[in-house]
């Protein structure tokens, strides 16, 4: 049996459907699943068995190109906007499975109701009610993402080793704590046995290096620019905590049950991993109940970013001494 899973983005809802694929592999063992998605969704899953073949999308032409002679028992539809149901109209498939909207919901702006995992197994058709009935009253419905073999991390039982991402993003600039923050929290990590490790992409190298100049290397071990997603993935199952802002990495870090703190700005608390089934603590710091226009969801902060200036380094660091019963 040939099936298709239509998945683009985002980052954190790539993770965050870990048990949807997980399920979808236990009920289907011996088919062949193909996953369209983005290096994203690639990087995440790669050293998982959930999927035989990724297709990587870029656009729906190319996408188009890449699946129109193939044959489908089943395309299962986790995306469900208006690029993948054009996709899907081109494919051959007997049954597509849309996990929310239709093409028809989509076309003419219609609600629809979000399946479960349970009822998206269901409207496969191919496996025994009682079979499905037997496998979600056994399983808890934890998200858990996959891990390779990868060690990054030597002497971690001398020291408990803390991630930090400074989240320094082109587009959300509200989000940053700020880099003079993430310096005063490191040398506070530091003088307190700390292992302080730095991770993050192109985007952080100007503002770690500017930090790790203020450290011998056995005090700061850097990743930045030095890791793709699968190894980033892998990297943060082995420290103990990951702070970071709102963004993609606490869901990962999350994800594979690495305890969290996630600093709130300009976005909403109820994004938190801690509000999510994930395994591990998780804890989150939001701006100060006197600051009124959190959250405002702007990219960049109109003002002198209030919200993000009323969280203290020591807030943070009480935090992880909490988290970590030190």
């Amino acid at each position: 049996m040939n099936i298709l899973i239509i998945r683009f983005s985002s980052l954190g809802d790539l993770v965050t459907l870990e048990p949807t694929f997980r399920a979808i592999r236990y009920f289907y063992k011996d088919s062949k699943i193909s996953f369209l998605t983005t290096s994203v969704g690639k990087g995440l899953y790669q050293d998982s068995n959930y999927f035989d073949e990724y297709i990587l999308h870029k656009s729906v032409f190319s996408s188009i190109q890449k699946l129109k002679n193939n044959k489908y028992d089943i395309v299962i539809n986790l995306q469900g906007n208006k690029p993948s149901h054009y996709i899907n109209m081109f494919l051959k498939k007997n049954l597509i499975v849309n996990k929310s909207h239709s093409f028809t919901h989509k076309i003419f702006g219609l609600k629809a109701k979000s399946k479960t995992i349970k009822e998206i197994i269901e409207a496969t058709t191919f496996i025994p009610q009682d079979t499905i009935d037997t496998y979600f009253n056994n399983t808890k419905e934890y998200i858990k993402l996959p891990v390779g073999e990868d060690i990054f991390l030597k002497n971690k039982n001398v020291k408990k080793h803390i991630a930090i991402s400074i989240g320094t993003s082109e587009r959300w600039i509200s989000k940053k704590w700020g880099v003079q923050n993430y310096l005063g929290l490191i040398k506070e990590l530091v003088s307190n046995n700390y292992q302080v490790i730095l991770i993050g992409s192109n985007l952080e190298v100007e503002d770690s290096n500017l930090i790790l100049n203020q450290f011998s290397k056995d005090e700061i071990i850097s990743f930045v620019n030095n890791t793709n997603l699968t190894q980033l993935k892998n990297l943060l199952a082995e420290v103990d905590l990951y702070i970071g802002n709102d963004s993609g990495p606490s869901h990962i870090a999350a994800g594979v049950g690495t305890n969290t703190i996630t600093i709130f700005g300009s976005t909403d608390i109820k994004h938190c991993v801690k509000f999510m089934p994930y395994m591990g603590k998780h804890d989150f710091l939001k701006p100060n109940e006197n600051i009124k226009c959190h959250p405002c969801y702007k990219t960049k902060c109109p003002t002198n970013m209030e919200c993000m200036s009323s969280i203290k380094v020591d807030m943070v660091l009480n935090k992880v001494k909490e988290i970590l019963n030190d």
